[in-house]
């Protein structure tokens, strides 16, 4: 019986050290911060921002003009310059103004959407490949991004947020 012990003991020991090997390891980063850190980012908000400025210019100045209508249109009918007829037809004239700038408004918002996506695609995805590479070197299996509050409980794993900058050339 005793002599079947060392045995015992050594794939005890064995499978318990195999085991350890074997467990996944985990990792998290803050995606936010990472990106913030990025000058291709802060480039791409740039040029987001001149993109919504000039979209933002135009929706003034249908604006002003739609008001300028309005107010044009309201101090010619009191002053008796317009027929209640004429102020109808004016007043159709001005709701179509009023609707395309609407529609206006509805389009520069879905076009800096698309702008948004456009410009952030590359970048995401040569952070995504980052990820990917640091996971793969380092292994790990699976890491978590803690920007998004989607995980409510979190053992302690490893931040690679350094690692990843790293690779990105940013340390």
């Amino acid at each position: 019986m005793f002599k079947k012990a060392p045995f015992f003991l050594f794939f005890l020991l064995l499978s318990v050290s195999l085991s350890a090997q074997t467990s996944p390891k985990y990792g998290h980063m803050n995606l936010g911060v990472l990106l913030e850190l990025l000058p291709d980012t802060k480039t791409a908000n740039d040029q987001l921002k001149v993109f919504a400025d000039k979209l933002g210019i135009t929706d003034d100045s249908l604006g002003r003009a739609l008001q300028a209508g309005a107010e044009k249109l309201q101090k010619e009918y009191d002053s008796g310059v317009l027929t209640p007829l004429q102020a109808k037809e004016r007043q159709a004239e001005l709701q179509k103004q009023q609707e395309f700038l609407q529609k206006f408004e509805q389009d520069a918002n879905q076009m800096v959407t698309a702008k948004r996506e456009e410009l952030l695609k590359p970048i995401l995805t040569k952070v995504d490949d980052a990820i990917k590479a640091v996971a793969k070197e380092s292994g790990y299996a699976m890491i978590f991004d803690t920007s998004t509050g989607a995980m409510l409980f979190a053992a302690d794993t490893d931040d690679v947020t350094a690692l990843v900058k790293k690779k990105l050339g940013l340390e």
